[in-house]
């Protein structure tokens, strides 16, 4: 058999070196007599030293010794202690001194064992700091809805409510909240989340956002439970606010009298108002789609929109209603979300077919206004004519009866004359009177000024008056009426001849015609040398039947000519001083030239900041 193991022996031997804690023992004189590994290795080198060496590195006892108490009553002591370990760190413990007493009662020694608590401490140490700092308001409560602790942000808004009820405190009430959170963790020991409203230490109304749950639960067992509280009272208000903004924008959308059109981020529809349904005949039932958009707007106008990080503004344009009815608009689009690949855009139509209508009912007002001008006109000139013709008349029938052939030619002459004015007065009333429309088409304004240079070349020529011509190269097509156009020219040309041929002056009489573009206008300009007009002239030059070519004009001329530039959605300007020419510019913005069918020009989309 094996021999017998001494347990005594063992434990007398061994024991003292291989516990897990550092045990020293300490004589009456604070010496260090025995001491085990993990003490060595905890404070280094012991032998030969007093405790408070080995403790603290110094060099008399400490102040409250409370080995020397020990020594003195004969009872333990467990205390929590800072120390210097062997590296010279600073070292928390938990130290229990105990004597060790001798069969006369007497105290030899102390025995002092020393745990070291320091990362236990400072574990505890963070959970605490983030009790007390955690951004929300922390209390902990009991199954009597009593507030055991808080943090600091608690008392801050709360002041100090440890040991009240909490719905006392918090709400001023005498019994339990029927939505309490805590009664439901207390209840079923899961997490519960709800709103509360309290009341600070000001007296001010906050609402809460409370979420609870179950506190050093162990087993499924727990008798306290952790409030966590966020203040959502801004959070709230700023929510109705967005509520009262969201229904104002809906309100103003729903009543604008523009379409408004929206399209989010998923390319879906977000925004379609009653004004957009009603002038695109979109019913209730329908669901418009973005490729709906497609069919609807100019293609040009919708990539634009795409493409830009600005605001894109057609100022007159047609679109399209489902039925396929085509009506003028103006257009407004921006991209929502600039710099990205994002879809989000929105469009705004005006629709002008009521502007367009009161437009074309006052150019209507404006042209019978002239119209019953021109009358009282025509019938005055008509009357001069008259006169004319009667005096003919007397002529012709004098000379047939004195068989006088020089009287008889000068009445024929008389009688042609006025009779060719009276064709030529009512021929220029009816043109202008019958309101027609302009046709447009895509033509090249050179084109136009060449036809017209070609046309009085003759004339000039036959009158020694120099016809200088200057064009600029390379000017883009433009939708213009032809035929209104070279009217136009052709009335401005020949009253610079005129001009030029009843001059008094000496010089040589000539006539600048250019034709350029200058800030995206067409701009036809002719200047002359000749007579010039004074102010009297000048105030009526666009006024019904005013000519000062005596018998040889009507007066109809110029007005015409700004009829038809205006139209255009031109204007025509003129600088004039008396023996020094006369200067008429018509002036075509491209952006305000009529529209092709089916055709945007780029200049028409303008980009605005």
């Amino acid at each position: 058999m094996t021999q017998s193991f001494n347990l005594d022996k063992w434990l007398e031997q061994n024991l003292f070196n291989e516990l897990p804690l550092a045990i020293a023992i300490i004589d009456p004189e604070f010496n260090v007599i025995k001491a085990n590994q993990s003490y060595a290795q905890t404070f280094g080198n012991w032998q030969n030293k007093k405790c408070y060496e080995v403790y603290k590195n110094l060099g008399s006892p400490c102040a409250q010794c409370k080995n020397k108490s020990v020594f003195k009553d004969g009872k333990s002591r467990v205390r929590e202690v800072t120390s210097i370990g062997k590296n010279g760190e600073k070292v928390c413990r938990i130290r229990k001194t105990m004597p060790i007493i001798s069969d006369d009662g007497s105290i030899p020694y102390l025995i002092e064992t020393t745990t070291d608590i320091m990362a236990a401490k400072m574990i505890r140490q963070k959970y605490r700091n983030l009790f007390e700092h955690v951004p929300c308001d922390v209390m902990i409560i009991n199954r009597d809805f009593k507030i055991l602790e808080a943090n600091k942000r608690k008392h801050d808004v709360f002041g100090n409510i440890e040991g009240s009820y909490c719905y006392q405190i918090l709400k001023s009430r005498n019994s339990k909240c029927n939505d309490c959170t805590a009664k439901m963790t207390f209840e079923d020991g899961q997490l519960h989340s709800g709103r509360s409203t309290v009341i600070n230490k000001d007296g001010k109304r906050i609402d809460l956002l409370v979420t609870t749950v179950p506190f050093e639960a162990k087993n499924g067992n727990f008798d306290h439970v952790m409030e966590m509280a966020v203040d959502i009272t801004e959070t709230l208000a700023l929510q109705e606010e967005l509520k009262r903004m969201n229904n104002t924008l809906n309100s103003l959308i729903a009543s604008s009298l523009y379409g408004i059109i929206a399209v989010d981020e998923r390319n879906n529809i977000s925004v379609l108002n009653q004004a957009a349904r009603e002038m695109l005949k979109i019913s209730d039932e329908y669901e418009f789609s973005v490729s709906d958009m497609e069919n609807v707007f100019p293609k040009k106008f919708l990539e634009s929109v795409l493409n830009s990080e600005k605001q894109i503004y057609l100022r007159e344009t047609d679109i399209r209603d489902l039925n396929g009815d085509s009506f003028p608009v103006r257009l407004t689009g921006i991209n929502l979300v600039a710099n990205s690949n994002c879809n989000s855009r929105a469009i705004w139509i005006n629709d002008i077919r009521e502007y367009k209508k009161l437009e074309g009912e006052k150019l209507e007002a404006e042209r019978m206004a002239a119209v019953g001008k021109t009358v009282a006109g025509l019938a005055h000139g008509i009357k001069n004519v008259l006169t004319g013709l009667e005096g003919g008349e007397y002529m012709l029938s004098s000379g047939l009866k004195k068989a006088n052939e020089e009287r008889i030619q000068k009445g024929m002459n008389m009688l042609s004359r006025n009779t060719k004015r009276v064709s030529t007065f009512v021929k220029e009333f009816l043109n202008f009177s019958k309101g027609e429309e302009i046709e447009v088409n895509l033509c090249d304004p050179l084109d136009l000024a060449r036809e017209i240079v070609s046309n009085f070349a003759l004339s000039v020529d036959k009158l020694g008056i120099n016809l200088l011509i200057d064009f600029q190269e390379h000017i883009a097509p433009a939708a213009i009426d032809s035929e209104g156009m070279l009217e136009c020219l052709s009335n401005i040309l020949a009253n610079a001849i005129d001009a030029c041929r009843i001059s008094e002056s000496t010089h040589q009489l000539q006539i600048d015609f250019r034709v350029y573009e200058q800030d995206e206008a067409i701009i036809y300009e002719v200047r002359d040398n000749g007579c010039g007009m004074d102010y009297e002239v000048k105030r009526k030059v666009f006024t019904t039947f005013f000519t000062t070519k005596g018998l040889g004009g009507t007066g109809l001329g110029l007005l015409m000519t700004q009829k038809i530039i205006q139209q255009h959605g031109g204007e025509v300007q003129f600088d004039s001083m008396p023996d020094q020419g006369t200067t008429f510019k018509i002036i075509l913005p491209r952006r305000c030239l009529p529209k092709l069918i089916n055709i945007i020009d780029e200049s028409d989309i303008e980009l605005n900041q």
